[in-house]
C-alpha cells in the first residue's frame, strides 16, 4: 500500500504573508492611568500596604509572559511607567515575592450574549514527592499523589470561567454544580455541557492562556507578547 504525499502549498498572496511574519514581533503595552495602583487605608492597625493587589498581578502578569525574574520585571516595569509619563513606584523583587503567596488573582471575562455555555473538563496532575525519587534511586513502593484540575471554558470565547483543584477522590457530578455557583451568569440561564477525556486539554490550555493576558486588562495593564 502506498503512502500519502503530504499536501504540499505555494505561496502566492507574498504582501499579506510579510506584514503577517511582521505582526509576529509587535508589542503593544498599556496602562490605564485610572487603575488603583496605591490602595486606599485598611482602617486597621499597622503598616498600611504600598501598593493594590492590582499593581501586584500587573508585575506578575509581565514576569510570567516574557519568562524573567523578579529583579527584572522591577526594572522592565520602571521602564515601562516612565516611557508612558505615570510617576507610579514599582514593587521590589521581595515585595512581590511575599505578596504573590497569597494573591488572589482576578481572571476576568466577557460578558456572554444570551446563554452561557461551559465545556468542563478533568484532567489529573501526579505530583512527584519525595517517596517517589526514593523508589527510584533505591527501589522500594512508590508513593502517588494524584490532583484533579477542572476547567470550565465558555464555548463562545474560549475563555476559561472557573477553575478548580481537588483529591482523585471527588468525581466529576459533584464538581457541576460547584462551577455553577462560581461562574458568574447574572440573571441569565446557564447550560453545562460536560465532556470528559483529553480531548479539550489543548482548548483549556490555549483558554488559559488568552485568560492570562486578559487578567491584566482588568489590573489596567495589557501585553501582547509575539506568537
Amino acid at each position: 500500500m502506498s503512502r500519502p504525499h503530504p499536501s504540499s502549498y505555494k505561496t502566492k498572496n507574498w504582501p499579506a504573508y510579510n506584514e503577517a511574519l511582521k505582526q509576529r514581533g509587535s508589542l503593544t503595552i498599556w496602562f490605564d492611568p485610572e487603575m488603583v495602583w496605591v490602595p486606599p487605608p485598611t482602617g486597621k492597625r499597622g503598616r498600611q500596604p504600598q501598593y493594590s493587589d492590582a499593581a501586584i498581578q500587573t508585575c506578575l502578569t509581565l514576569k510570567v509572559l516574557f519568562g524573567m525574574a523578579l529583579r527584572q520585571t522591577t526594572g522592565f516595569v520602571e521602564s515601562l511607567l516612565r516611557l508612558v509619563g505615570l510617576n507610579w513606584s514599582v514593587p521590589d523583587f521581595s515585595t512581590l515575592s511575599r505578596r504573590q503567596k497569597a494573591l488572589a488573582v482576578n481572571i476576568p471575562y466577557r460578558g456572554s450574549k444570551g446563554s452561557l455555555h461551559l465545556l468542563i473538563d478533568s484532567t489529573g496532575i501526579k505530583a512527584e514527592g519525595e517517596g517517589e525519587w526514593n523508589a527510584r534511586k533505591h527501589g522500594g513502593a512508590k508513593r502517588r499523589v494524584w490532583r484533579k484540575v477542572y476547567l470550565a471554558v465558555d464555548e463562545a470565547t474560549l475563555e476559561v470561567r472557573a477553575v478548580e483543584i481537588t483529591g482523585s477522590g471527588v468525581g466529576d457530578a459533584p464538581m457541576r454544580s460547584s462551577h455553577r455557583a462560581a461562574t458568574p451568569s447574572p440573571g441569565k440561564r446557564t447550560a453545562l455541557a460536560q465532556e470528559r477525556g483529553p480531548k479539550h486539554c489543548g482548548l483549556s490550555s490555549g483558554s488559559a492562556a488568552r485568560s492570562g493576558d486578559a487578567g491584566a486588562a482588568t489590573t489596567g495593564a495589557v501585553a501582547s507578547r509575539p506568537k
